[in-house]
């Protein structure tokens, strides 16, 4: 269905003005020209190279992820808040024409150019890292990023594994240190359950719990079971038994319940009862509606309806007299958060749980695998 692309022909080099490096002025890169579904990705093997900024580096790609944003990214999802995002960047009034577009967030590389402001990694060196989502992003042979968001590689991993780790795990430590405030606590005594806990963002959100001495419970179904009980969570929970909802209140009650496994708004209020009283405990869901609100609103209606649901959710459940709240959690581009990552992954803290490869022509096939769902750690493309 798809053809193989053809890679790095002959192309003319240039001279980089910035560290004096040749590298390719052309390179190779998925793009859509327009939203739709996976027939929209277009393999272009005549892309222009990404221009460096002073904090920059560029990274010839060793392997990319797939993540579920950059699936709902193609059909459009977020690109209100997006182009204002970028418009915000250029510090102009006029639209901001976002095609081409270059989709993907993570990925692992080897660096071949660098801003003369990036002083803690050097050329050549294998890192890995990811790029935010109004940014061009990752499914290209020569990738640009943020030298603040992109860390020399443990040599522990695979790069397929460092390639699957930092949107997930971003996603999850700022879902749990901002979003649910753990990081201003005192960790220890706290219980945290996590709701799909075999995924990208669960796999990681379990580890990140362990590594921070933080008791955690955790459901999924039959068939992901060994792999949840893999990460050493205190208990695992196969939600399609009938004593599941059961079983889960037994083992609480809960400081924080994490929901990534994306369950609908309406049937959060289950879980509610779970949730410690009087200690300020919180309910962070990862399925917001922002970003919906926002594409079909537009941009400050969207905001000021975000704001006015997220407060119903909260009146209308009851939580706010026992102390309690519900709160969206977020990806979020914190660079201690990177750091911290990278120590918990040298340290055999932090494993990454790879679902399944494809190669990186094959990128068409891999979003398909994404649509399916029911995933059991990342998808990785290698170069």
């Amino acid at each position: 269905m798809f053809v193989c692309c053809k890679i790095f022909s002959k192309v003319p080099v240039q001279l980089n003005k910035i560290n004096h490096l040749k590298y390719s002025t052309r390179t190779a890169a998925w793009q859509i020209s327009s939203y739709g579904g996976a027939d929209e990705l277009q393999f272009n093997d005549n892309v222009k190279t990404p221009i460096l900024k002073s904090k920059d580096v560029l990274v010839e790609m060793k392997a990319v992820s797939v993540n579920p944003i950059d699936v709902a990214m193609l059909g459009g999802y977020g690109n209100v808040v997006l182009n204002s995002l970028r418009q915000l960047e250029t510090c102009s009034v006029e639209p901001v024409l976002e095609f081409p577009l270059t989709l993907g967030r993570d990925f692992c590389g080897k660096i071949v150019a660098k801003g003369p402001r990036v002083t803690d990694l050097n050329i050549d060196d294998v890192v890995y890292g990811v790029i935010q989502p109004h940014k061009q992003g990752s499914f290209s042979k020569l990738i640009l990023a943020d030298s603040a968001l992109v860390h020399k590689k443990p040599s522990n991993i695979s790069d397929e594994e460092a390639a699957g780790v930092l949107y997930t795990g971003l996603t999850a430590w700022s879902a749990l240190q901002i979003t649910a405030a753990l990081g201003l606590v005192y960790p220890r005594d706290k219980r945290v359950l996590v709701l799909g806990a075999s995924g990208g963002v669960g796999t990681m959100a379990v580890q990140l719990l362990k590594a921070w001495d933080i008791e955690v419970v955790t459901t999924c179904s039959g068939d992901a079971k060994d792999l949840v009980t893999s990460l050493n969570p205190n208990l695992v929970i196969d939600y399609n038994e009938p004593e599941a909802m059961h079983s889960i209140a037994g083992a609480g009650p809960y400081d924080v319940i994490l929901d990534a496994a994306g369950i609908p708004l309406d049937q959060i209020n289950s879980y509610l009862p779970f949730l410690k009283t009087g200690k300020f405990s919180k309910f962070v869901t990862l399925r917001s509606p922002f970003l919906k609100n926002t594409d079909s609103l537009g941009l400050v209606p969207g905001l000021v309806k975000n704001a006015f649901d997220l407060l119903k959710s909260n009146f209308e459940s009851g939580e706010l007299c026992k102390t309690n709240t519900i709160r969206w959690g977020f990806f979020m581009p914190i660079p201690y958060a990177v750091k911290e990552i990278n120590k918990f992954i040298e340290r055999g803290q932090i494993k990454p749980v790879i679902d399944s490869k494809y190669n990186f022509c094959e990128l068409p096939t891999a979003f398909e695998k994404v649509q399916q769902g029911h995933l059991r750690g990342k998808i990785i493309l290698n170069a």
